[in-house]
C-alpha cells in the first residue's frame, strides 16, 4: 500500500492507495481517517484502483481554514479526483463518509459509476435532531471534557465499546486511538453531516446503482428505514453484516469488503 498527497486550495489532502484498474474510493468516517480501510484495503485492490483519502481535518490532511460543511468537502474530494486524473469513480463510504459519497452522487452525478453506503445517511430527521439534543447533555466521545485523573478516557473507552459491539479489545483500541487523537483538530465533521442530512432526502435523486448496507449492531441500523430507502432508488440492493456496529472495517473487513465485490461484480 502507498501513500500520497494532493495540493488543493485549502491544503494538502492525504491518501492510501492500492491496485489498478477502475477507481474506487473509500471515504471513511468522522473523527477517524483512511487507516479505517486499512484491512480492507487489501482485498478490494485485487480488482480495483484503491483510494482511500483523508478528509481535511482527519488523519494526515491539513486541517481546513473554517468549520467545513458537506458541500465543501464534496468540492474537496472533487479536486482530489482531479489531482490525480479521476474522470468516474465507483465511490464506498462509512457512515459520514457514506453522507460524502452521496453528495457527490447527486451534485456530481456524472462522476459516479456506483455507490455504497452505510446506514447513518438514512437517519430521518427527526432523529437527528434527537440526537443533536442529546448531544448537549452527552458529549461525543472527542468531546468529553478532560480530568486531571484521566477518567474521560475510560469513558471514551466504553462508547467505543458501545460502537464495536462483541470485538476483541485489540481490533477496538485501532478504532479508539484513531478518534482520541481528533481531540486536537479544531472541527468535528459529525455536525456538518448533521446539518446536511436535517435538511432533505437525497437518496431518490441518487442516478447511479447503490447498495445499502449496515452491520445490525449499529447504533443506527433500521431494517425498516433501509427497505424504504431501497423502495426510494430505481436501482438500489440492501445488505446486512450480522454482529457488527458503526466499526464494521476494523471489525469484520472480509465481510465488508465481500459485501461491497459482491455488488460491484454481480
Amino acid at each position: 500500500m502507498k501513500k500520497g498527497y494532493v495540493d488543493v486550495p485549502e491544503g494538502q489532502i492525504h491518501y492510501r492507495t492500492e491496485g489498478s484498474g477502475e477507481p474506487l474510493l473509500l471515504l471513511h468516517q468522522a473523527p477517524l481517517s483512511s487507516a479505517e480501510f486499512n484491512d480492507v484495503i487489501p482485498i478490494l485492490s485485487r480488482h480495483y484502483w484503491v483510494i482511500a483519502p483523508d478528509m481535511l481535518g482527519h488523519g494526515n490532511s491539513d486541517d481546513p481554514p473554517r468549520e467545513y460543511e458537506v458541500e465543501d468537502f464534496t468540492r474537496s474530494l472533487i479536486q482530489l479526483m482531479e489531482a490525480i486524473g479521476i474522470e468516474k469513480a465507483i465511490l464506498a463510504g462509512n457512515h459520514s463518509g457514506s453522507a460524502l459519497a452521496l453528495s457527490v452522487a447527486v451534485t456530481h452525478p456524472e462522476r459516479v459509476k456506483k455507490l455504497v453506503l452505510s446506514g447513518e445517511t438514512l437517519t430521518p430527521p427527526e432523529e437527528v435532531h434527537a440526537f443533536l439534543e442529546m448531544l448537549k447533555t452527552k458529549p461525543m466521545s472527542r468531546d468529553l471534557p478532560m480530568t486531571e485523573d484521566g477518567s474521560f478516557l475510560v469513558e471514551a473507552w466504553g462508547r467505543y465499546k458501545g460502537l464495536a459491539p462483541g470485538s476483541e479489545p485489540a481490533v477496538r483500541f485501532k478504532a479508539f486511538t484513531i478518534g482520541l487523537a481528533a481531540r486536537v483538530r479544531p472541527y468535528d465533521a459529525h455536525f456538518a453531516v448533521f446539518r446536511w442530512t436535517e435538511r432533505e432526502n437525497r437518496l431518490p435523486r441518487v442516478k447511479c446503482p447503490v447498495l445499502i448496507f449496515d452491520g445490525d449492531k449499529d447504533l443506527f441500523f433500521s431494517r425498516e428505514t433501509m427497505e424504504s430507502a431501497k423502495n426510494s432508488i430505481p436501482n438500489c440492493e440492501i445488505a446486512i453484516i450480522e454482529g457488527a456496529g458503526a466499526m464494521v472495517c476494523f471489525q469484520k473487513p472480509q465481510e465488508w469488503a465481500q459485501t461491497v465485490l459482491a455488488f460491484l461484480q454481480g
